[in-house]
């Protein structure tokens, strides 16, 4: 008897099962990790419960290798209207973020420039309270000159028709004196400083974090690797050298219902507050240490150094980096430009080597640009460059007209840096002030935009760059396992393996390279616990 049967699940040919072969196969999960694999005609074990595929693609579960969940959580349930200039598109915003949110509790943000989204655009009172539901609203403009309140934040607030226009300040009203939900000068900070709307507490923090895992098992993500840190109880967290970071405690907290496998990355100036490595819990472990490098150190015409205001310079960063090594952790240093990428690995360089080690492989973050003699360096050193394929869009074009056509050629070289032999993992990078469908997060846009190099726009950016479907699944599943130093126990749909497993609906390899996005995982699976589930267990 095991526990979980999985049945007509068709695994693709890859690096996660060199000999599968695409046909219908049945998977057998016990105490969390996959037991046996046969076809249909061969005897399957008894199961607590089994779930027909009907066919599915089964891939590994997705790993996201880059995230600043803290931030991201926050994020899913702060609207965000700075880039918004109609009604319609904030009201569509508002609603999306309002239906994250626990009844109950605020829904704030705002920051929309009034230039922008002029008065005439912003939704009426019924508007917000319709989309909002019961949960009180709070937004303010940019500039903190104006906020929008719902009918429910007005009671809280205690603003009727009887209430007076605080000095410097106004509460715009209906003709019959009803308040409209607008708030001018002093009046929107009067409210604020009575404390109507309370600061984020604990459990505000733990319910966006259930949120937001709920949306990493929707997507098929099985596995991330936070920046973030264990603060020390005894002195204050240094924000100026962590920021952007995760509080561990708040993951452990969940940890018993825990849907990923959560890695975390505090910086590298907490080395010394680090004696041991060992996995907190089945699912928390550490992963290493980020350091910041650059935030921008390209080899254009033109360009000058820009250092991240962390990076302690090159001896102290090896020095550091040697600290870390000496605990068995890996180093991430976030690098940018390509001198900044050439810097980081003469940093790696001077470190033990690890390529053909037990030990988890350092990385190199982000690596928007690569100079042609730097590839065949991070293969040799066994480097892992941590990427996100959103800013082949985003960003290429950009960097592209700094330079020159060669120039150009190195800016997010996936096909370079593969043949070159080098581990390329996927990112979302997930971080505040992001698209309001989140949809940079997306593994699978990820893995389209890999293949494809194309834009919403239809837009493509050095085609000579992309990867092949098969390539880029690896970056998002497989590779991010051996990022992790766990390539021997995931990462791949073999007996022994851990079943960290997600199925798609669609199989990205019939449709087309600009419909890979659609598609969708139909089952999550992390550690053997099935955490999302379209298909229905019996």
């Amino acid at each position: 008897m095991v526990d979980t049967l999985l049945h007509q699940a068709r695994i693709p040919a890859g690096p996660w099962a060199p000999d599968a072969d695409g046909e219908p196969v049945w998977v057998a999960v016990d105490g969390g990790r996959i037991t046996a694999i046969g076809r249909p005609g061969e005897p399957a074990p008894a199961a607590d419960q089994v779930l027909d595929l009907d066919g599915s693609i089964l891939l590994p579960g997705f790993v996201d290798s880059h995230t600043h969940l803290g931030w991201s959580a926050e994020d899913r349930w702060t609207v965000n209207w700075s880039d918004t200039t109609g009604h319609d598109e904030a009201l569509d915003s508002l609603r999306t973020v309002a239906s994250r949110i626990t009844p109950g509790d605020w829904v704030t943000g705002g920051d929309w420039l009034p230039t922008a989204l002029p008065d005439g655009e912003l939704p009426t009172l019924d508007e917000l309270d319709r989309v909002t539901g019961n949960r009180p609203m709070f937004l303010r403009s940019l500039d903190h000159s104006t906020a929008l309140l719902n009918s429910l934040a007005l009671e809280r607030s205690r603003i009727t028709s009887d209430t007076a226009d605080p000095a410097g300040g106004r509460i715009e009203r209906y003709d019959d004196g009803r308040p409209t939900g607008v708030l001018r000068g002093t009046a929107v900070w009067s409210r604020l400083a009575a404390g109507v709307v309370p600061p984020p507490n604990q459990a505000r923090k733990l319910a966006e974090l259930r949120d937001l895992l709920a949306d990493l098992s929707r997507r098929g993500i099985t596995e991330v690797h936070d920046i973030a840190t264990y603060p020390v109880e005894h002195r204050r967290t240094p924000i100026h050298l962590e920021r952007s970071f995760t509080d561990v405690r708040l993951i452990e907290r969940l940890a018993t219902g825990l849907p990923v496998r959560y890695s975390f990355r505090p910086s590298i100036w907490r080395v010394d507050d680090f004696t041991v490595v060992e996995p907190i819990s089945p699912l928390i472990e550490f992963a290493g240490f980020k350091m910041s490098l650059d935030n921008g150190w390209y080899s254009q015409p033109g360009g000058s150094r820009i250092d991240s205001f962390r990076y302690p310079g090159a001896d102290e960063a090896g020095r550091l980096g040697k600290r870390a090594d000496a605990l068995g952790a890996a180093l991430s240093i976030h690098a940018m430009g390509d001198l900044g990428v050439a810097e980081a690995v003469d940093i790696l360089a001077g470190m033990p080597p690890r390529a053909g080690t037990s030990l988890p492989p350092h990385r190199v973050i982000h690596a928007r640009r690569i100079r042609p003699q730097d590839l065949a360096r991070l293969a040799e050193l066994g480097v892992a460059v941590e990427v996100q394929p959103w800013e082949i869009v985003a960003q290429g074009p950009v960097l592209t007209a700094r330079g020159d056509e060669e120039f150009g050629r190195g800016i997010s070289p996936y096909r370079s840096l593969l043949d070159a032999g080098a581990v390329v993992t996927f990112g979302s990078d997930r971080r505040l002030g992001l698209r309001v469908d989140q949809r940079d997060t997306d593994p699978l846009v990820a893995i389209q935009l890999a293949v494809t190099r194309t834009g919403a726009d239809g837009r493509t950016f050095q085609p000579e760059q992309r990867i092949s479907l098969t390539e880029a699944a690896s970056c998002a599943t497989t590779a991010g396992a051996e990022a992790a130093g766990a390539g021997s126990r995931r990462g791949r749909i073999m007996p022994g393996y851990d079943a960290d497993l997600v199925a798609l609906g669609n199989d990205p390899w019939s449709l087309p390279p600009d419909q890979i996005a659609t598609a969708r995982p139909i089952l999550t699976m992390t550690a053997g616990q099935i955490v999302f589930d379209q298909v229905g267990a019996r």
